[in-house]
């Protein structure tokens, strides 16, 4: 309060610390149920750079594990001088979501020409036609999903994804390894989350029938903040319950699990 009061701005203060515990706990959560009940993919956490650019926030994060994503050039400009100026390594991989315009796709292609893991998602057909010339990285591709939810901020139409018959009149996709939807912001209810995530699996299992290099699914869409609520679910219950959906879903089709974002 001093200091704003002395030089008349607001002040951002970061503790590095609390960044730090909250991932850490996360990835352990992660680890201790994909132990505990035989799940035999893998799971990263990407964080999304539209929420706080600030290096000293950041930083911290993929100091501790975290990977990014980024949903348009100037995000990924800022990816861009973090990565040259703090030499964060270059395993840390990249999602490129969000509509691609010329500057952000010739940023995608010079930074993976310069070793940066880097991957588009792609949101449309006609950006699928802009990445199959002379791209030879990795893929994501979006579904937009029929599964409703009730969240913080519901939207009647997305504009984002292609639906799951045209992705599968592709056939086969280039290098496709990254499954991605996102069906809301603050999801409300626990089953919901589940819902969608049955409904993304059995896409996932008939597009990779003519993809075997898919191995990831991408899980978007954010857990509730009990800004209103006093009681919700909790994240400890909602990764017990994905992973084992996940390994059940597996199991029953008779494929491997998939790796989880």
């Amino acid at each position: 309060h001093d200091l704003a009061r002395k030089f008349g701005s607001s002040v951002e203060i970061f503790l590095p610390c609390v960044l730090e515990e909250r991932l850490d706990y996360l990835l352990k959560l992660a680890n201790t149920n994909i132990k505990k009940i035989g799940y035999k993919g893998k799971f990263t956490y990407h964080f999304p750079m539209k929420v706080n650019q600030n290096k000293e926030f950041v930083l911290p994060l993929l100091s501790e594990g975290a990977h990014l994503e980024v949903a348009s050039a100037n995000d990924l400009w800022v990816v861009k001088k973090l990565w040259l100026g703090e030499n964060f390594h270059s395993k840390i991989r990249v999602l490129c979501n969000g509509p691609k315009t010329q500057p952000y796709i010739d940023l995608i292609k010079q930074l993976r020409e310069k070793g940066l893991a880097i991957v588009p998602i792609i949101e449309d057909i006609s950006e699928l036609k802009l990445f199959n010339g002379g791209y030879n990285g990795e893929l994501g591709i979006r579904i937009n999903l029929q599964s409703k939810v009730k969240s913080h901020w519901d939207k009647k139409i997305d504009r984002f994804g292609l639906m799951l018959n045209e992705i599968l009149e592709l056939g086969k996709i280039k290098n496709l390894k990254i499954l991605h939807y996102h069906i809301g912001s603050q999801i409300e209810r626990e089953n919901d989350i589940l819902v969608a995530l049955r409904e993304a699996f059995n896409a996932y299992k008939k597009i990779r029938a003519n993809n075997p290099t898919l191995d990831t699914i991408n899980i978007g869409g954010g857990f509730a903040v009990p800004y209103e609520k006093k009681r919700m679910y909790s994240v400890e219950s909602v990764m017990r319950r994905i992973f084992k959906t996940l390994r059940d879903l597996s199991n029953k089709a008779g494929i491997p699990h998939p790796n989880v974002i």
